[in-house]
């Protein structure tokens, strides 16, 4: 167990930019998501009406999630959940697949295998960084919004909602790491199921049931089957019902167990699936240069992120006439879209610019600098 933790703190030190940069962006994108929903949806009744357009719309509940209500930590979580579990999912995932596989393939677990330790010692370390690494997000995310001003009990719960589906794919690309043959598939894999959770997500969200005298939405069967989906049932700012992040964090045990498990019975530098080494002996014109072998390392990854983006934009796109059609039967709605446009621009003519020496001073155009007093 010394050996563990001593791999772990080696580890840490080795990560210790990286998982600040992961960990203080995630808990910033929340205590932005929440400051924004305080300070641009005071009243009720604004709050109300985003929440109304979203249940109503199937491609806003694919891309957000499930509304719950219209408090502020409600609303916020309804809005940032989400993407912040998306970003927990592959922080955890590249982090373990960071510290296996691609030690493995560099020949570090070699030097480390030569002075006696365990065979699964390395990963049990970083098993143990993974869920240290989440806790910290955990508490990191709930004091982003306790400092937005939401209430803490639900701010803790959210927060261990983030954490627990960041300690879900931990364990998940621990499994993956033992399966596939090297760091690059390994990581493309277990980004690919951060994706598909995500997906799957979504996909529950838009067949839910919605209940607009509550405003509440129930997700259907296909939300069950991703962490993410079993993430957002927690329902911090509402009804709160804490035995998902127990189904989890059960999960990610086995899972992380099972990776162990494959581990013992795995040579150094094998893997479950055998890597394709069958070819030609020479190779394509193409492939002489380096443009060619840039393309033929990065086709996979450069056609799965242009599928994702034509995905999302497939869905923001079809935004577009669900908010006008709402726009046009809500005219309360339509007041309050003008209300904030007004303001937002109000802001951007009227709020003072800092000057300085070496920069041309800002000011606003005549006509806006009356209307500022």
């Amino acid at each position: 167990m010394r050996a563990v933790l001593r791999l772990a703190l080696l580890q840490a030190r080795r990560d210790r930019a990286v998982l600040a940069a992961w960990i203080l962006g995630i808990a910033g994108l929340g205590y932005a998501a929440a400051t924004a929903i305080t300070t641009q949806f005071a009243a009720d009744t604004e709050r109300a009406a985003l929440v109304a357009v979203a249940a109503a719309s199937p491609a806003f509940l694919f891309l957000r999630g499930l509304p719950d209500g219209i408090s502020f930590g409600a609303v916020t979580f309804f809005q940032g959940f989400s993407f912040t579990a998306v970003l927990a999912g592959l922080m955890g995932a590249f982090l373990v697949v960071r510290h296996t596989r691609a030690d493995e393939d560099q020949g570090r677990f070699e030097l480390v295998g030569s002075t006696g330790v365990t065979r699964s010692a390395p990963l049990q370390a970083t098993l143990l960084l993974g869920t240290f690494a989440n806790v910290v997000l955990a508490l990191a995310v709930a004091g982003g919004f306790i400092g937005a001003g939401l209430p803490v009990d639900g701010s803790f719960l959210a927060g261990a909602a983030v954490g627990a589906v960041g300690l879900f794919f931990v364990g998940t690309a621990a499994l993956v790491a033992q399966v596939m043959p090297s760091a690059r598939t390994a990581s493309g894999t277990a980004a690919a199921l951060v994706g598909a959770a995500y997906l799957l997500r979504g996909a529950g969200d838009a067949l839910g049931t919605a209940e607009l005298s509550t405003l509440q939405v129930t997700a259907a069967w296909p939300s069950l089957l991703s962490p993410i989906g079993w993430g957002q049932r927690i329902r911090p700012f509402t009804e709160a019902y804490p035995l998902p992040l127990l189904v989890l964090a059960g999960a990610a045990v086995i899972l992380g167990g099972a990776a162990v498990a494959l581990r013992r019975g795995r040579d150094l530098g094998a893997s479950y699936v055998a890597a394709n080494e069958s070819g030609p002996e020479r190779a394509r014109r193409g492939l002489v240069s380096l443009p060619g072998l840039a393309w033929r390392l990065q086709r996979g990854s450069l056609a799965s992120w242009c599928f994702t983006a034509a995905v999302m934009g497939a869905v923001a796109g079809g935004l577009g006439p669900v908010v006008r059609d709402a726009l046009a039967g809500n005219p309360a709605l339509m007041e309050l879209m003008g209300r904030l446009f007004l303001a937002r621009k109000q802001w951007w003519t009227c709020s003072p610019r800092p000057c300085s020496a070496s920069s041309v001073c800002w000011r606003p155009p005549r006509e806006s600098r009356r209307s500022c007093g």
